[in-house]
């Protein structure tokens, strides 16, 4: 790159002085012609000095060859005068007038002389200084005009392809400084990093440069910390995965017997320990489901949803009966939804979801508070939401509120719970999301599919 980087530079600067060539040589050529007239009027001066003294062809000749000149007129109020005349070769002539000068014409003519089609003379004409009527006129040789303007072109080719070559290597040096090397040692940090993603020694370190470069380091700082975490939880959870799925055929055992008791239970004859013995077989029926699919957030993923019309308010109770249970749980609790609203959500994926609500709110509220459920209807949209007046969450919490291992404020809590119900309510075309927070309570809202 920084090869091709000083080519460029240098090209650029030549097509810049190629673009400036002609327009110097248009005024190189003008100064030129400005130079044989200003000659001429000192020849001119100088025989009419010299008038009453003889002056010879032969020193006429030499002062006309020593200025570059074939010959000279003066024009006096309409009165034409050759001062010195000189015997011309036979040849065209093309006439420049410096009293009214023309760009583009200007540009042409140097073309043309730069080209020298044909050998021709100029006749230069200019204002005869203190004779506003009066100009003076010169003819010169176009040949002389096209060497001398040659010769300019040469060294204007050399001058420039120095300075191009200058300007070049200082632009590339500071472009090498400025530019080349951050953005080599950022792709350097890159490469290294993506052959050892895990070392935490080959996370960039920003230079505090104040512009996009400096931008860009700390960009990549932080994003090889986050692929770091990243990886650092993929490696607790692929352990975490293995120790599961060793302890799974155990775990299946032990439910397998606890599931045979139960049914006992629910074949009892005494009418309240049926009923527990019917609500300890579904749940020791979900804990073998969980089992099965392993009870891991991201080892397995959770089986496709098979959506049933479910009436939202029995969910509820049943969710909340198993929320709160024991006799330290004393929270009121609100069931303010219609027994007519049902939903089509998966029936295992919605308890999940009500139950991790539920219990998080009875949680944080230390057994002991009120827990509302309401709902809102929007656009065939349902929105059931979960009021507590808890302490809120706290605002660190927040932003990481439904990130695996992170959304968690209980020192016992792992961080997933959330995280799992809004992927469960998401697979079920939901949604689960964070309505309000403070000290005064917390707000939860589930959006569902209504019937």
């Amino acid at each position: 790159m920084g090869r091709r980087l000083l080519w460029l530079t240098i090209l650029f600067v030549m097509f810049a002085e190629i673009a400036i060539f002609l327009p110097s040589a248009a005024a190189f050529r003008s100064q030129w012609l400005q130079d044989r007239v200003q000659a001429a009027r000192l020849v001119v001066i100088g025989v009419e000095i010299a008038e009453d003294m003889m002056v010879s062809e032969d020193v006429a000749k030499q002062m006309l060859e020593t200025a570059g000149i074939k010959a000279v007129r003066i024009n006096r109020d309409g009165i034409s005068e050759i001062v010195l005349p000189a015997p011309l070769e036979p040849g065209d002539n093309s006439l420049v007038d410096l009293r009214n000068p023309s760009i583009g014409q200007a540009l042409v003519d140097t073309c043309d002389s730069l080209l020298l089609r044909q050998p021709k003379y100029l006749r230069v004409i200019d204002q005869l200084p203190g004779n506003e009527g009066g100009f003076l006129e010169v003819m010169v040789l176009e040949a002389d005009l096209a060497h001398e303007l040659f010769a300019f072109s040469v060294r204007t080719f050399w001058m420039s392809l120095i300075i191009s070559v200058l300007a070049g290597a200082f632009i590339y040096a500071v472009l090498l400084y400025v530019l080349v090397r951050p953005m080599r040692n950022l792709s350097n940090a890159m490469t290294r990093f993506r052959q050892s993603p895990e070392d935490p020694t080959l996370i960039a370190i920003p230079s505090n440069r104040r512009d996009e470069i400096g931008a860009a380091e700390e960009d990549l700082a932080l994003l090889q910390t986050e692929v770091q975490q990243a990886l650092g939880q993929k490696a607790r959870l692929a352990a975490l995965g293995e120790a599961v799925a060793k302890i799974n055929h155990d775990m299946r055992n032990i439910l397998t017997s606890a599931q045979l008791v139960s049914d006992r239970l629910a074949d009892s004859d005494d009418p309240s320990t049926r009923k527990m013995g019917e609500r300890l077989v579904r749940s020791i029926d979900r804990g073998v489901a969980l089992s099965r699919t392993t009870l891991e957030y991201g080892r397995s993923p959770d089986p496709e949803p098979i959506p049933q019309t479910l009436s939202l308010f029995l969910a509820l109770e049943d969710a909340w009966l198993d929320a709160c249970m024991g006799p330290t749980c004393k929270v009121k609790w609100q069931n303010q939804v219609e027994r007519n609203v049902d939903v089509k959500v998966d029936p295992d994926h919605l308890y999940r979801i009500l139950v991790n609500l539920l219990r998080n709110a009875s949680q944080a509220m230390q057994g002991a508070g009120e827990l509302i459920a309401e709902v809102t209807t929007t656009n065939g949209a349902i929105e059931l939401q979960i009021t507590d007046t808890g302490p809120g969450i706290p605002q660190k919490i927040q932003d990481e509120l439904f990130t695996p291992f992170s959304g968690s404020s209980r020192k016992e809590g792992s961080g997933l719970g959330l995280a799992i119900a809004r992927e469960l309510a998401r697979a079920n075309q939901g949604d689960l999301v964070l309505k309000l927070t403070s000290k005064k309570g917390t707000v939860f809202g589930v959006k569902l599919v209504a019937v």
